[in-house]
């Protein structure tokens, strides 16, 4: 039980300093500049849905399955620079494919951003699948926890003193100080470190990367483009980056408030993979949704202290809010199946599930937002997660009998 309190504290404290560096830039900040962050953050996040998923899915796994050892070691060697350079190449990618260049030091200033921000993330989530490969749960909440402390005063300052610049540079600091803190932690349990390899080694790792690390970063891929150019496409209907501002508000409560789900990924995977837990599914899935139930019902309860914490209080926040607490409970059952497929060799399945995802967010997006419609990024995750839901318990119910 203690495992998983702290992978759920980790998160929590994770995902909570997001949430209120974004509610203090949006208090302090024009909405129209909000929205402006709040697409380069969805950019960043195309980044990491590869950079990060690739890499950290794998090595929780791997570490879990192989330990201590040199196997393990090498694998994450590998992992670290294969992030380094998807992130180099994503980030200037996505910023020549999705940012509005003005010739200006600020065009510099987002790239910086957009590389410095998704590789230190990058770097920080490897960390962070060591830790819970070998069972140290107890050391990523410390550092999140310590981190939380350290960084909401620095926030608020930076904000206060530097509008944008400081949202943009409290991000940053923040995944920095989280990756240097995860890493020496890291470190202490399994030295990273190059070391000899023989040919038998060097087999089970290029087979680890052919049938687990590609077939979630090809995953990332499917889903990278599609979070950046979502954002992109609401920011170019009229008001837009008004009505992108309205929803990112709401969008980062419900990354906090779907941190069951998310913070038990780690752990999941950890037991999916070394303990032949996919014959507790069934009920770990119900816990898990049992919970996101009770997490949506407690916010539509406090749902008020949330738009007096906002200071805002319209029609498009109210819609998008609602929306988004269903979302909640769809994304909770899509997380429990996420952690089991690549932990039962069924990673490509997972592969074809983020590629519907893709097209149904990015479809219902592009259709609402033509209609000019406030809400269409909520719709369109609502509909995504539930069309997963669908297709993923009816696979699932025809291999059950199957050993999976």
């Amino acid at each position: 039980m203690n495992k998983v309190i702290y992978s759920l504290g980790a998160s929590v404290f994770s995902k909570l300093i997001i949430l209120l560096i974004n509610i203090i830039s949006f208090r302090y900040i024009l909405p129209d500049e909000y929205g402006f962050i709040a697409l380069v953050l969805a950019l960043t996040a195309t980044i990491g849905a590869v950079s990060n998923m690739g890499a950290s899915v794998a090595v929780n796994s791997f570490v879990a399955k192989n330990k201590n050892t040199n196997l393990s070691k090498l694998y994450v060697k590998y992992n670290y620079i294969l992030s380094t350079f998807l992130s180099l190449f994503l980030s200037t990618l996505i910023f020549f494919l999705s940012v509005d260049r003005q010739g200006s030091i600020v065009d510099l200033g987002v790239y910086l951003f957009l590389l410095l921000f998704t590789l230190f993330s990058a770097y920080n989530s490897i960390s962070e699948a060591v830790l819970n490969g070998m069972k140290g749960f107890d050391k990523i909440f410390k550092n999140n926890l310590i981190n939380f402390f350290i960084f909401l005063p620095v926030s608020i300052f930076f904000i206060y003193q530097f509008s944008v610049l400081g949202v943009f540079l409290s991000l940053i600091l923040y995944r920095f100080s989280l990756f240097v803190f995860n890493f020496y932690s890291a470190k202490k349990i399994l030295s990273i470190q190059a070391t000899k390899i023989s040919k038998a080694d060097l087999s089970i790792i290029k087979s680890s990367f052919r049938n687990l690390t590609f077939p979630v970063i090809f995953s990332g891929i499917l889903v990278a483009p599609v979070i950046g150019f979502s954002f992109k496409l609401m920011s170019s209907q009229q008001d837009g980056y008004e009505n992108l501002a309205y929803f990112n508000i709401i969008y980062q409560m419900y990354l906090v408030a779907v941190f069951i789900p998310n913070a038990l990924n780690g752990y999941l995977i950890s037991k999916f993979s070394s303990e032949n837990g996919e014959k507790d599914f069934s009920k770990i899935a119900k816990y898990n949704i049992g919970f996101s139930i009770i997490v949506a019902v407690m916010l539509f309860l406090f749902k008020d202290l949330y738009f007096y914490i906002i200071d805002s209080k319209n029609d498009v926040i109210i819609n998008n809010f609602y929306i988004m607490l269903l979302t909640i409970i769809f994304f909770s059952v899509n997380a429990i199946f996420a952690s089991l497929w690549p932990s039962v060799n069924r990673a490509w399945f997972g592969m074809w599930m983020n590629l519907i995802w893709a097209v149904t967010l990015l479809s219902v997006t592009y259709i609402l937002s033509s209609q000019n419609v406030a809400e269409s990024l909520a719709w369109a995750f609502l509909a995504s997660y539930l069309v997963l839901t669908i297709i993923q318990f009816l696979f699932y119910k025809g291999v059950s009998n199957e050993k999976i």
